[in-house]
């Protein structure tokens, strides 16, 4: 019993949203296209932010080589 209930939990979850996407009023399509517009912004903004910090990371980096090969050559 225990495994035809997730069969159908299973079924439910990978073929409810082009079903409950044809319930939809125009109004609701918008909403959620905005919705997932919104967080593919959010999720490329925390991406820009971690490549931006790595940068940072590698200038301080060179710069510190900078110094060093400097150093070494006195």
């Amino acid at each position: 019993m225990h495994e035809g209930m997730m069969g159908q939990s299973h079924m439910h979850h990978g073929g409810s949203m082009p079903e409950i996407w044809e319930v939809l009023t125009d109004e609701q399509k918008k909403e959620v296209a905005l919705m997932k517009m919104d967080m593919k912004i959010q999720w490329m903004e925390i991406k820009i932010s971690e490549m931006e910090k790595m940068i940072e990371l590698k200038k301080n980096a060179v710069k510190n080589m900078k110094k060093f090969r400097e150093t070494f050559q006195k």
